[in-house]
């Protein structure tokens, strides 16, 4: 499928369906469970609130919406967390945007993960990719700064950083914040 052809196939499917295209594929999304909207939403606040510190009224974060990539017409995916440049409109789908951050479902295949990834980083204006793990504490970060090199987090002593937004947080600290669940921190 085509962007096109799937956008009016998503009009024929009912509202609470979620769906996103992936090379040329119709993927229907499972619904989120609470842990993984749980670390959705404390990422979108831990980054919000770095850009609100450094008074970054330029920059949104956002969960639940869609991204475009230049070039691309056979990919619509619907990261978990997105920063976009501008104002709010409209718009399902960011034309542009500065980081995606993807938390992992159980049902979420490696090969589907590197396919989004790699289209992700082909965007002229992301500057990074975020991998979360929703089942334990493990975190990728791909970073244009760093040649797209991933950076894992898996262990307590990491600084998790992403310098294009001015934040920087001990991993230990991330952690309990995106998943909320104190068990991974002893």
């Amino acid at each position: 499928m085509q962007a096109g052809e799937f956008l009016r196939f998503l009009k024929s499917r009912p509202k609470e369906e979620r769906w996103q295209l992936v090379e040329g594929l119709a993927i229907r999304m499972n619904p989120p469970r609470m842990r993984h909207q749980q670390i959705s939403l404390n990422l979108r606040d831990l980054l919000k609130d770095a850009l609100e510190r450094q008074g970054r009224r330029d920059l949104l974060v956002m969960t639940e919406i869609g991204v475009r990539v230049p070039g691309v017409s056979n990919f619509l995916p619907r990261p978990d967390v997105v920063v976009v440049p501008g104002i709010a409109g409209d718009e399902v789908y960011a034309e542009r945007f500065h980081l995606v951050a993807e938390v992992l479902p159980p049902s979420n295949s490696k090969s589907l993960i590197a396919q989004k990834l790699q289209l992700y980083k082909g965007h002229p204006d992301n500057f990074c990719c975020l991998v979360i793990d929703s089942r334990r504490a493990w975190m990728e970060i791909h970073a244009r700064a760093k040649k797209w090199k991933p950076v894992e987090f898996d262990d307590l002593d990491g600084v998790f950083e992403l310098p294009e937004f001015a934040f920087a947080a001990p991993w230990a600290i991330s952690i309990v914040i995106l998943r909320s669940i104190q068990r991974h921190v002893r």
